[in-house]
């Protein structure tokens, strides 16, 4: 299958951005990341191959795609398709033409060209070729380079499936490779290991502590370089681009039985832990806005803070303040009556549906939304929800608290000061941000290998930054999460 290989690849890359901090062993990469890199990925060979029991899986699911066998090829068995496990697999990704159009690739290292070969192309049914310049084919089209022991595989467009389709036509001009402007030739590979490396201390040191060598997978972005990469340029010509200069997202996940954990971190420049830290003084949570809501009725909720006072400043500093305050005169509000009436505490509750007299719509959502607002500005949140905020909504306002829901009964206990069942409830201190889930939406696939139990996250500031962890626990202890994930596939 053409392109199979290369599609297999950076199926991988997506599993790591979405679900992916502690290690100097990144020289390799870092020496070919540079400061326009939008992020980069790490898959730990060593660590997923002794997690995937690969020949039960084959045994076991017998609809597997040739994509899904590659992939399980690549990270679990790596040695036979020769390569080097005792090297991560990453993924960096690039600037590509157009902000619809990065440019990925993987970066991996090759011990054996012949197993390689052989391996890949029993795989992916297509012929996979190094010629004598060390060039990787795919069915005679070129898709890699190999530098040493070090290789690097790319595919003829930036890896974006509906870049350039048009759903009314159909045509997609990226199906046409010989009108492909973007289509890869050796001068591609040779400006990639030409190119030097980024000489930013703070880059390299959030690479490290991102992605790491005791996790699964990880991953880094470069805040800065994808803020401007998205909007052209334009964010560059802002006071706020002062504050998301130098910044990184790092990312890390791994697998274990019976649960996978998440950990996020931010990498803020001075200016933004400054700013930061003076509008999240405290990691607290006020757990009182949910005692009138019935959260063991709940499939999810989630219970938090958010800075108004910092939502303002950075519409300030970008310049927007006017603008919002333009597209509020017809209500006669400005941003500070907003931000001066709610306190930035929140709740967000999603039921169990629940049946309705209706064959076309059998379900209706139900949910709440609960924000704490200032008791002094009482009369200025009546105002607003006589506004567009209100509009077409059911509301009760409490002494510090006001409830938005389409459920009577929701309203009814809110207004009745009625105590909630909520023994789901674990009301962590030094927090920001708590949320549970009982899996019911990932559950909804047929015949799973596995369900979801509960999965929780907690988020909070520490020395300007911002940290969560979510912890997923499955229904099934007996093998590794990936093995009962994969066969969920």
């Amino acid at each position: 299958m053409k392109n199979t290989l290369i599609k297999s690849l950076f199926y991988v890359f997506a599993f790591a951005v979405l679900f992916s901090c502690n290690s100097n062993k990144n020289n390799e990469i870092l020496a070919y990341t540079t400061d326009t890199t939008l992020g980069l990925s790490r898959v730990n060979l060593n660590t997923i191959s002794e997690k995937i029991p690969v020949d039960k899986i084959l045994k076991e699911k017998k609809n597997l795609k040739s994509d899904e066998k590659f992939f399980l090829q690549l990270v679990s068995k790596p040695k036979e398709s020769g390569i080097d496990t005792d090297k991560p697999l990453y993924f960096i990704v690039d600037q590509g033409k157009s902000a619809y159009d990065p440019d990925a690739k993987a970066f991996l290292w090759i011990s054996d060209k012949a197993k390689f070969q052989k391996s890949m192309s029993d795989l992916t049914k297509s012929k996979v070729s190094i010629d004598k310049k060390d060039y990787i084919y795919i069915d005679g089209k070129l898709a890699g380079s190999i530098k040493g022991d070090m290789a690097i595989i790319s595919s003829e467009k930036s890896y974006n499936p509906y870049a350039g389709y048009d759903p009314y036509t159909g045509y997609n001009p990226m199906n046409r490779p010989s009108e492909n402007p973007l289509k890869l030739n050796e001068k591609y590979f040779t400006d990639f290991w030409a190119r030097k490396g980024t000489s930013s201390t703070v880059i390299k040191d959030q690479v490290n502590q991102s992605l790491a060598d005791n996790k699964d997978i990880s991953g880094w972005v470069n805040l800065s370089a994808v803020a401007s990469y998205l909007s052209k340029g334009y964010i560059e010509t802002l006071a706020v681009n002062k504050l998301i200069k130098d910044s990184g997202i790092g990312f890390d996940f791994n697998f274990d039985k019976g649960k996978a954990e998440m950990d996020t971190k931010t990498f803020f420049n001075n200016d933004m832990k400054k700013v930061v830290e003076k509008y999240y003084d405290k990691n607290t949570v006020n757990y009182d806005l949910v005692k009138n809501v019935e959260l063991d009725h709940a499939k999810s909720f989630t219970i938090g803070f958010f800075s108004l006072d910092f939502m303002k400043y950075l519409i300030k500093e970008a310049g927007f303040e006017a603008t919002v305050n333009h597209y509020l005169a017809s209500t006669n509000k400005t941003l500070e009556d907003i931000t001066s009436t709610f306190t930035g505490d929140y709740a967000f509750v999603d039921f169990k549906t629940k049946p309705i007299d209706s064959t076309d719509y059998p379900y209706r959502s139900n949910n709440a939304l609960v924000l704490g607002f200032n008791p002094d500005k009482k009369d200025q949140l009546t105002s607003l929800l006589q506004g567009p905020l209100g509009a077409s909504k059911k509301y009760m306002i409490g002494k510090n608290e006001v409830i938005f829901s389409d459920d009577n009964t929701v309203i009814y206990q809110f207004q009745n000061k009625k105590a909630g069942k909520n023994s789901k409830l674990d009301k962590k201190s030094g927090v920001t941000a708590y949320s549970w889930s009982d899996g019911n939406d990932y559950n909804q696939k047929q015949n799973a290998a596995v369900k979801v139990t509960n999965m929780v996250n907690e988020s909070k500031e520490d020395d300007g930054d911002l940290v969560s962890k979510t912890v997923f626990t499955l229904d099934k202890k007996d093998e590794n999460a990936l093995y009962y994930l994969i066969m969920n596939g």
